[in-house]
């Protein structure tokens, strides 16, 4: 990281970034005026917010040189496909009865229906380009990198829930005023939340299965354990923040989360030697290496950097 802030090249892209978040949301009130719809609305804010967390990230996570294509294929795929796929298979029957758990008062099986249910599956199909990328495309070859994707993942997914939230918030807001049931205080805070907050615990749950993903491709003999583990706490987790959402332990348990994802990623490289059985420098390929190795099994170019 010292490093970093010595470079010149990261100066400036600090300057500019600074720029954007700083002036971005006047820009919108130049594009829109007073006729933006929500559904516009929603999706820049949600953006501006994705934006700003994926920088955090970035900066937090450290994962090194990076694809463009890789940062788009789990985002577009996540936010549109991710998204329908979730709502496909909750028409399922016995994950519809999961998710009907979710809706009961509180007792054990609510708390199934919220980790074996919605966390489960969601943290499943935001970690499926991640695999896909890992596994499949072998782009990615660290737990960090694998951690930083599967965080971007889970932005992606979050801001496209938050924009459907948004509108249904605006809806119940309307009617609830002209009742005299709501104000307008409770639709702002709520609207801060999805937009804001839960986009960045999305982020944490599928950046934590994305580590452990990044683990498995360290250590192949035990892939299978590590993916199944990976998903398995990252499902627990989201699980048992929606039980304990709209109480205090809720935020308790986002802190946990969050404090979690942080403490992988300052002992990651401890990890990876554990895992391995080697130090973390040998243990992972560089890029270049990777791409090395496979030039010379298939005497093919590779794509250049997208």
């Amino acid at each position: 990281m010292k490093r970093w802030l010595g470079d010149q090249p990261w100066k400036m892209r600090w300057v500019q970034a600074l720029l954007f978040f700083a002036l971005f949301p006047l820009s919108l009130t130049h594009l829109w005026g007073i006729g933006a719809e929500i559904h516009e609305a929603a999706w820049a804010i949600g953006l501006y917010f994705a934006l700003l967390w994926g920088y955090v990230l970035w900066l937090l996570v450290q994962p090194g040189t990076l694809k463009r294509r890789n940062i788009v294929i789990p985002t577009v795929f996540t936010a549109i496909v991710g998204v329908l796929l979730v709502l496909g298979i909750q028409q399922l029957p016995f994950v519809s009865l999961l998710y009907s758990a979710t809706e009961w008062s509180f007792s054990p099986a609510r708390l199934v229906g919220f980790v074996v249910g919605v966390g489960l599956l969601e943290e499943a199909v935001k970690l499926l380009p991640i695999f896909w990328l890992a596994v499949k495309l072998r782009e990615i070859y660290t737990p960090r990198e694998a951690a930083f994707y599967a965080g971007l993942s889970g932005l992606a997914f979050g801001v496209a829930e938050a924009v459907a939230y948004s509108i249904s918030y605006t809806d119940l807001n309307t009617v609830g005023m002209a009742y005299g049931v709501v104000g307008s205080g409770n639709y702002v805070i709520m609207e801060f939340l999805r937009l804001i907050t839960l986009p960045f615990l999305h982020c944490v749950f599928t950046g934590i299965a994305g580590y452990y993903l990044g683990l498995s491709l360290l250590a192949p003999q035990r892939r299978t354990a590590l993916l199944l583990l990976g998903l398995g706490v990252a499902a627990l987790i989201h699980g048992l923040y929606d039980f304990l959402a709209g109480s205090w332990l809720g935020i308790a348990m986002g802190a946990v989360s969050i404090l979690m994802f942080v403490a992988y990623l300052r002992s990651a490289e401890h990890i990876t030697e554990h895992i391995t059985g080697t130090s973390a420098v040998s243990a992972a390929p560089t890029s270049t290496q990777a791409v090395a190795e496979v030039n010379t099994e298939t005497a093919q170019p590779i794509g250049e950097h997208a």
